[in-house]
């Protein structure tokens, strides 16, 4: 099985980044492969028309910066909160998926705040990112809140931290089971995007 994650802050070494490291720990523990995706540390240009031409110098581009990304068995899109929305450079991302990278497939949404924020870019993406990509959220989502205080040591330091941690880890081991589930969905042959590509 492998999973992906996507660290959607435009920073370098973001907190973003951080919550997604941890989170890719406790994947790899359980014998998971783990791909991520930095967006601050490796970001993608802005999206444009051109993706939609076979042979374009951007479509091209995404080719390579994308690989191993549609082979993944469910995803975790982590959002920090920017003036109340999700991440510029995460809304980008989704801008370069086709129908069928990411279709019926699970994902969780992990949105950071460093203070009492973060339900806004959860909101945001289960109401736009969908439509086109097919992904499938989980009920579940997590907002790490006061970001800067918590996951930044092996052990909990203090009660925040520790539920935190424990949230956490418990989303990741719904995630599997939602990825070993939606394997026979897939598998069923009645998916056909080729007929039916949009949302409605």
């Amino acid at each position: 099985m492998k999973i992906c994650l996507v660290a959607g802050s435009h920073r370098k070494n973001s907190q973003s980044l951080k919550v997604a490291k941890f989170l890719a720990k406790i994947l790899e523990t359980k014998g998971i492969e783990v791909l991520v995706f930095d967006l601050g540390g490796n970001p993608l240009p802005l999206w444009e028309p051109a993706m939609w031409e076979k042979d374009s110098e951007i479509k091209k581009f995404w080719i390579e910066y994308s690989a191993g990304f549609a082979s993944a068995d469910a995803y975790i899109f982590l959002s920090p909160e920017y003036a109340g929305m999700a991440s510029p450079a995460l809304k980008n991302f989704f801008l370069y998926l086709s129908g069928g990278d990411i279709s019926h497939k699970p994902g969780v949404i992990v949105t950071v705040s460093s203070g009492m924020g973060g339900s806004y870019p959860n909101a945001e993406l289960r109401m736009s990112s969908y439509k086109n990509t097919r992904i499938v959220y989980l009920p579940d989502h997590v907002i790490v809140r006061h970001v800067e205080s918590v996951l930044n040591s092996e052990t909990p330091e203090g009660k925040d931290d520790e539920y935190i941690r424990a949230r956490l880890g418990y989303v990741m081991k719904v995630l599997v089971e939602y990825a070993k589930a939606f394997t026979a969905v897939r598998e069923s042959g009645v998916i056909d995007i080729k007929t039916y590509p949009f949302g409605l």
